[in-house]
C-alpha cells in the first residue's frame, strides 16, 4: 500500500479519539492515498487522491482521518498513508500522532545504545529493518572500554517480537558478533586480538512518543578464539527512532 502525505496536525488531536480539526490542507507526494467509505480496514475504498491533489484534514478517529478533495468528496484514510506530507509552502509536514502499532509496523529503524559489557562501558549504533511486524533484522557497530578494556565490535541479530498490543514489548534476539581488541583486553581472553562471537539475548521497548521509543536490553556471548571459549555479557539502554 502506496504511503502519502500528512502536515501539521495538530497536538491537540493527539489527545482525543475522535475530534474536529482546523482543516488543514496537504499535498499529496506519493502515487496515490485511498479513500475509505468509514473508518475500519473492512470498509470499501471509494475514491483515490493522486499524487499533487491537495486534500483537507477534517477529523481524527483513532488511527483514521476524515479527509475531503477539492471536488468535495468526504471519506476516511488510514493514519499510515498519512505518515509523510507537504504544507502549502512546499515544507514537509509534521507526522500524526504515531503509536507503538505503527512502530511495530514500520519498515526502518535507528538507535543509539550505551551500557555495561562486563566492567566496562560500551556503546553503540544500530541499524534495523523490520520486514514483518513481529520480526526483523539488525546491524549494529560499537566500542567497548574503559582503563583496562578496549575493543570495536560489530554484530548482526535477528529480533523476533510478537507481542504487538502489549505497551512494554518483549522480544528475543539471537545473532553474531566480531570483537577486535588492542592489548589491554588480553587480560579477559588470552593471547588473541580478534574474535567471533554468537550471543542471545531478551529485552523490552516502551514508545515514549511521536516516532521515539526507549529500549532496554540484555545479551550473553559466547567468544570463541583458537580453540578457547569465554563467556561474556552485556546489559544496555538506548533510544530507538523509527520511519
Amino acid at each position: 500500500m502506496a504511503f502519502a502525505i500528512v502536515s501539521l496536525l495538530c497536538s491537540a488531536w493527539a489527545g482525543a479519539a475522535d475530534q474536529d480539526s482546523d482543516g488543514v490542507v496537504l499535498y499529496v507526494v506519493d502515487p496515490f492515498v485511498e479513500m475509505h467509505t468509514a473508518p475500519g480496514r473492512g470498509y470499501p475504498v471509494f475514491h483515490v487522491i493522486e499524487k499533487g491533489e491537495p486534500v483537507e484534514i477534517l477529523k481524527r478517529k483513532t488511527n483514521w482521518y476524515k479527509v475531503r478533495t477539492p471536488a468535495g468528496e468526504e471519506g476516511w484514510t488510514k493514519a499510515a498513508q498519512l505518515g509523510r506530507t507537504l504544507a502549502p509552502t512546499g515544507i514537509p509536514a509534521d507526522l500524526p500522532e504515531v503509536g507503538h502499532g505503527e512502530y511495530l509496523e514500520s519498515s526502518w529503524r535507528v538507535g543509539f545504545t550505551a551500557g555495561q559489557f562486563e566492567d566496562s562501558t560500551s556503546f553503540s549504533l544500530t541499524l534495523g529493518y523490520r520486514p514483518l511486524s513481529w520480526a526483523g533484522v539488525e546491524v549494529e557497530a560499537g566500542k567497548i572500554y574503559n582503563q583496562s578494556v578496549t575493543s570495536d565490535y560489530y554484530s548482526a541479530n535477528v529480533i523476533i517480537e510478537p507481542f504487538q498490543q502489549w505497551d512494554i514489548t518483549p522480544y528475543a534476539l539471537a545473532g553474531v558478533s566480531r570483537f577486535s581488541f588492542d592489548a589491554r583486553q588480553k587480560i579477559l581472553l588470552s593471547e588473541i586480538g580478534d574474535a567471533d562471537a554468537v550471543n542471545f539475548g531478551g529485552g523490552a521497548s516502551y514508545y515514549i512518543g511521536r516516532n521515539f521509543l526507549v529500549r532496554a536490553e540484555y545479551r550473553v556471548y559466547s567468544v570463541s578464539s583458537n580453540s578457547d571459549t569465554t563467556g561474556l555479557s552485556e546489559w544496555k539502554i538506548g533510544l530507538n527512532t523509527f520511519f
